[in-house]
């Protein structure tokens, strides 16, 4: 699926407050939000101590980029009142005034249906206000030949001129971009009539060609579309402003500021469409492996890669689609190679089953590409992860599935269950334990691809990329640029100067799939002295959960394979009692000191350096069923707050790891009697004062990547 859409990087929101200062004045500040790294985490850059308030609200209630664009049409409105004061009494004028009033309400209401994606009857408005503007140009033009007493100069008639040609073009715009939307809704109908058949076939190949048609379709729209901006950007920026009305100027160079944002954002959509073409297989067929990742046995990028597809894409068609066992392709290499911290635990060679050793997904994807071409497989262009929690929100979306050889159906609550216990139980006779996932895969795709509504996909994969269980790696720069655009390249946040940091890094080495019932609680105390010193205190407590009500559903789910004898003792351990072992790493800002460290024996944790962090790194557990751990460590940052300044901010980021759920984090900011903490983000904190001290705590689950701020100063 290709999706258009437009995004600006930083947002400026004024905001009027009043300062506790003699008079009570009002004074314009501007707060800041621009992005720190590919995650998409933001930097509140902070106004005055005394004046934040309500910031976040504001950001989240700000018209799109899009709509303010198209917000120009109100200036032509302005323009064409305002003229009134030069030409009144002109009978011509009154005629004009009411087309000009005509082609603007056509032109605001084509942009409040296209917001509302209402393309059917989006394009039909802005064509009635290019027909409506394009008359009142040839009026205009009579003008400018006529003597005109009200008309002091030709000026005036040059502004007029030059805005109803920018009303002119901005209809064309409103209208093109009501097609573009048609066509982009297009696209996955027309992708699964390329690939719901049998693939490679002569129908396939022709609906494909028309997918490949259809995005060239979009990218000459697009052109149309920039053609007009450009008209209208010229038009504005030689229009005379100081013909027009005193308080008209300001809005004519806000919209001669917004034409060019937008035209920025026009050239960047246009690089993308090249993009689109290579995914999806013009000119060179296109190589995806798409790994299977089981995130109830969590490594860095999500979970043990137990499975794999090969996925080819030529001319819109899916022309391969294989799934294969990882342990197939691991069998075929032949080179010894030693396996990093923790692997080395549950293996004395280095496989592709467990090279999404780091937590950078884009590291972790080269090395399995280097694994899979020395073991026998093929080079590809794109690598994407995707975890067990994306098959169970897809089948919440498509429904139950039922196909041959089980006997229950699958959904969205037992798929985990079902496909684990016929992995790990060696029930099937076939040649591999994951033949069930690769006979369920192919039935799975027909019925997705069957959907009727396949708008709603998007919303899914959208969610699932916030919550980094979908990531992507390319070796095309162009792809990977649009990965990293949607934040769907899993890369690890940029290291920042003084920016406190905090990734905890799971790497499953014992207790099977126990993950699953593992509950994680992360808390993290930040102690900052007069002198601006920073001390955090982490710590990492990890409860199993699993208890004989778990088990209980899995001898109920087991009833369906008849009257089989199973081992109960192996059942329970598959199904999670196993004791919890897991390598753990726990990224910190580079140059963190370790001043204390409990629940872990001092010589059994290595610090060393890794994607610009200082990396903690011990084994954590045996967690037993039913109990807990916990481990404690403390550390001094690197960097001191400048509370001379007389203000300064404190930045805390987390990150997410991949495929992880059940965590939860609770961050805790307190401060010296000195020093007072006037606001912060998120604004939904607990704040407790003694004395003069003050103490922030905020509680989260931490479901995606999460940022605190605090704007600290002298008492």
């Amino acid at each position: 699926m290709y999706i258009v859409r437009v995004t600006f990087h930083i947002i400026e929101i004024p905001i009027q407050c009043s300062h506790m200062n003699p008079g009570n004045k009002k004074s314009k500040l501007t707060v800041k939000y621009e992005p720190l790294g590919s995650e998409g985490v933001f930097d509140v850059k902070l106004p005055d101590q005394k004046c934040w308030s309500d910031v976040e609200k504001k950001a989240m209630n700000k018209n799109s980029d899009f709509w303010r664009f198209f917000a120009m049409a109100f200036v032509i409105f302005l323009i064409f009142t305002g003229i009134s004061a030069y030409i009144n009494g002109s009978s011509l004028f009154q005629k004009n005034k009411n087309i000009a009033f005509a082609g603007y309400d056509s032109l605001k209401s084509g942009i409040n249906l296209l917001a509302k994606q209402d393309t059917n009857n989006s394009g039909a408005k802005f064509q009635k206000a290019q027909n409506s503007f394009e008359s009142l140009s040839k009026n205009f033009r009579y003008l400018t030949n006529q003597s005109n007493n009200y008309l002091r100069t030709n000026l005036y008639l040059d502004a007029a001129q030059k805005l109803i040609a920018s009303g002119i073009e901005v209809s064309k715009i409103g209208k093109e971009l009501s097609g573009l939307l048609v066509d982009v809704k297009k696209i996955p109908q027309t992708f699964i009539e390329s690939n719901g058949r049998s693939n490679g076939g002569s129908n396939g190949r022709s609906n494909g060609r028309n997918l490949i048609g259809l995005v060239n379709n979009q990218k000459k729209r697009l052109d149309r579309i920039m053609d007009s901006a450009l008209i209208t950007q010229n038009n504005l920026t030689t229009l005379n402003t100081k013909a027009l009305p005193a308080d008209l100027r300001g809005s004519i160079a806000t919209a001669q500021d917004q034409i060019g944002t937008f035209l920025a954002a026009l050239l960047e959509i246009d690089k993308n469409f090249g993009t689109a073409l290579k995914l999806f297989g013009d000119k060179v067929p296109h190589r995806y492996l798409i790994l299977l990742q089981n995130n109830n046995e969590l490594r860095a990028t999500g979970g043990f890669i137990g499975s794999y597809m090969l996925v080819d894409v030529n001319d819109g068609v899916i022309t391969k689609f294989d799934t294969k066992d990882v342990y197939e392709s691991d069998g075929q290499l032949t080179e010894i190679i030693t396996p990093p911290p923790g692997i080395d635990q549950v293996s004395k060679r280095y496989y592709m089953r467990d090279a999404n050793y780091s937590p950078d997904f884009s590291v972790s994807a080269k090395k399995i590409m280097w694994f899979l071409e020395h073991s026998g497989g093929p080079s590809v262009d794109t690598v994407i992860a995707i975890d067990q929690t994306v098959a169970v929100k897809f089948l919440e979306l498509i429904g139950p599935i039922q196909f041959a050889d089980l006997p229950i159906e699958v959904t969205s609550k037992n798929f985990t269950d079902i496909f684990s216990f016929h992995a790990e139980s060696k029930l099937s006779t076939a040649s591999t334990p994951k033949q069930l996932l690769i006979d369920f895969i192919p039935v799975f795709k027909k019925k997705l691809l069957g959907l009727k509504d396949f708008s709603q996909v998007n919303d899914v994969v959208q969610n699932l990329i916030e919550g980094r269980h979908i990531q992507a790696y390319s070796t095309d720069a162009g792809i990977q640029a649009v990965a990293e655009k949607f934040r769907a390249d899993g890369k690890m946040v940029t290291a920042s100067d003084n920016v406190d940091f905090l990734s905890v890094v799971t790497t499953s080495v014992g207790g099977n799939k126990s993950d699953a019932f593992v509950k994680t609680d992360l808390n993290h105390k930040t102690q900052i002295d007069s002198t601006g010193t920073i001390i955090d205190s982490l710590s990492i407590k990890k409860t199993h959960t699993w208890n004989e009500d778990s088990f209980k559903y899995w001898t109920r789910l087991i009833k369906y394979y008849g009257p089989y004898s199973f081992d109960k003792t192996l059942l329970r351990f598959i199904q999670g009692e196993g004791d919890n072992v897991d390598y753990m790493r726990v990224y910190t800002p580079k140059g963190s000191e370790l001043i204390g460290l409990q629940g872990v024996n001092i010589e059994d944790l290595k610090t060393y350096e890794d994607l610009g962090y200082t990396v903690f790194a011990f084994t954590f557990g045996p967690v037993t069923a039913g109990g807990n751990k916990t481990v404690d460590l403390t550390y001094k940052l690197p960097f001191n707050l400048k509370i001379e300044n007389p203000l300064d901010t404190y930045k805390f980021i987390t990150q997410k790891q991949a495929g992880s759920d059940n965590v939860t984090l609770q961050k805790t900011l307190k401060t010296s009697d000195y020093l007072k903490v006037f606001k912060s983000y998120p604004q939904k904190t607990t704040t407790l004062a003694t004395n003069l001290a003050t103490t922030r705590i905020y509680k989260t689950a931490l479901d995606k990547n999460k940022i605190f701020l605090s704007a600290i100063g002298v008492n």
